[in-house]
């Protein structure tokens, strides 16, 4: 019987389309089987020789699928996106270091843009109502249900999705404590509760319904802490091969982590940096001076906090504590104890100066290196800047300082900027307003997973306005410095590490000319 031409057409785009569908598929089976090892993936490989991702991302773009495969299409492009995403941005440790990493519209999938939220939510939540996605779904973390190495297919799809629900939910996804009678379930169960019926009774209902052993339903429910460390098969390498390394389950890359970084949303972040800043010689307009020392010694406590899902927003509190001291006609280096008499006069002083509030926000969501922070600080001494009974500690202006950061990580190694608008207004009519410059350039070098060496130079030019020299009670001036140095940090554990560094202030002009000797504490939580 003969086919009419309008059949022909229509049976060739169909035949088409299901060719194309059928090779994103085995595509994707291969990649899979390639990259990924008992659900962690070799991302370094992938960013090495990545042409096999994009022609899969390029495969990704046909057009009307069949309805009958959509389901299956679509949780393995939204698997392969999500790999595509972390490979983009690598080396990460996370993938809550891709700002928007979730809900940028950067994706081409059947020629238009959409996020993976869209994806998720959308085309297969909506659509399908099937709670059993949550368990084959992946989001690049470690505490994500496991990425395969194997691709979804129409024909297998019921028996793939039932296997991965049952292997989540009968394995460490769900943690039974027979002895307290207690069970402690991901934070999946608790963000999306309304697809397991929406309580405590109806989750556990539904876990059982996948476990081998069934779990009382008189036990205590509780959400355990997620753990959004990449599913990097690199980091549990190296965790084997390197004495010093970080497991993979508990890894938080602080060596990575620079002035610029952003905490996802209820993560906090407690620093100290302690300074000793000590000089014995000064340029104060036109004349080289010596033969005294001044010595600061700056305790800076910072608390910082993540408040929004992409991870572009921090909020912080700055208090500074302050002891220095002086003594003019003798430069000799044990004068640096006149900053430890902890006591107010002429020539010491001590307390706590200052106090700032900060807000940190990473503007761009498709520049993710680039961040920006803002400091309005007050001083909280009287006579901060001194007078015949009380030696200068600290700033008496309110200062409000703006920080520009931009980093790049180039496996090993780490180029770090920061350019800053540091403003100090008057508070009196006597004073004078200024506005500081800092510039600075960091470069590290990753020797180990927990080592990193660094050196620095730091150049900050200062200037001022109204400058009035009848004026006897404002001595600010137009000046600029130089300084470089260099230091070391060491991760202590995957939440602190430990940081020295040493700065040579090398020339000036109207400033101080000394060393500063500095060791910094850094906590953050998971």
């Amino acid at each position: 019987m003969m086919k009419s031409p309008l059949f022909i057409f229509f049976f060739v785009i169909y035949t088409n389309l299901a060719v194309c569908q059928n090779s994103f598929i085995d595509l994707a089976d291969q990649f899979l089987k390639q990259y990924v090892t008992n659900g962690l993936v070799n991302y370094q490989a992938i960013k090495n020789e990545p042409l096999k991702l994009y022609e899969m991302l390029n495969k990704m773009a046909v057009e009307d699928i069949p309805e009958q495969d959509k389901k299956a299409y679509l949780i393995n492009a939204y698997n392969i996106i999500v790999v595509a995403s972390i490979v983009e941005a690598y080396p990460i440790q996370s993938p809550t270091d891709v700002p928007g990493f979730f809900t940028n519209e950067s994706h081409v999938l059947a020629n238009e843009m959409i996020s993976l939220n869209k994806l998720e939510k959308t085309l297969l939540f909506d659509a399908y109502k099937d709670p059993r996605l949550h368990f084959v779904l992946v989001c690049g973390a470690i505490d994500c249900p496991p990425l395969t190495n194997f691709a979804y297919r129409t024909e297998t799809l019921e028996e793939q999705l039932n296997q991965q629900t049952k292997l989540a939910l009968n394995s460490n996804f769900i943690r039974v404590n027979n002895t307290k009678k207690t069970v402690e379930l991901s934070e999946i169960f608790k963000w999306y509760s309304n697809d397991f019926g929406g309580n405590s009774k109806a989750i556990l209902a539904y876990i059982n319904t996948y476990r081998s052993i069934s779990i009382p339903q008189k036990y205590r429910a509780s959400y355990y802490p997620y753990n959004w460390s990449l599913n990097d098969i690199k980091i549990k390498l190296e965790s084997k091969s390197e004495s010093d390394s970080i497991p993979a389950s508990n890894s938080t890359n602080l060596q990575t982590f620079t002035a610029g970084s952003l905490l996802r949303k209820k993560q906090y972040d407690l620093t100290v940096f302690n300074t000793l800043y000590t000089e014995a010689k000064s340029n104060w307009q036109g004349q080289n001076l010596s033969n005294f020392r001044n010595t600061f010694v700056t305790h800076l406590f910072q608390f910082t906090y993540g408040v929004s899902n992409n991870k572009r927003i921090n909020l912080g509190i700055d208090l500074n504590v302050r002891y220095n001291g002086t003594v003019g006609n003798d430069d000799a280096f044990v004068n640096i104890s006149e900053a430890f008499r902890f006591q107010n006069s002429p020539t010491s002083r001590v307390g706590l100066t200052s106090i700032g509030l900060r807000l940190k926000a990473q503007p761009f969501a498709t520049v993710p290196d680039f961040s920006i922070q803002s400091t309005l600080q007050a001083p909280t001494i009287r006579n901060a800047e001194g007078n015949a009974q009380l030696y200068w500690g600290d700033w008496e202006r309110i200062t409000w300082w703006n920080q520009f950061f931009y980093s790049k990580t180039f496996h090993k190694f780490q180029l770090f900027t920061e350019v800053d608008l540091l403003f100090r207004f008057k508070v009196y009519e006597t004073q004078i307003g200024m506005l500081d410059i800092p510039i600075n350039v960091f470069f590290s070098y990753f020797p180990t997973t927990r080592l990193t060496f660094y050196g620095m130079t730091q150049h900050v030019p200062r200037f001022t306005n109204n400058i009035n020299p009848q004026v006897q009670s404002d001595w600010v001036i137009p000046m600029n410095y130089t300084a470089s140095g260099g230091g070391v940090k060491y991760q202590l554990s995957s939440q602190m590490n430990i940081e020295l560094l040493y700065t040579n202030f090398w020339r000036g002009k109207n400033s101080g000319l000394g060393n500063t000797f500095n060791i910094g504490i850094k906590y953050i939580s998971k």
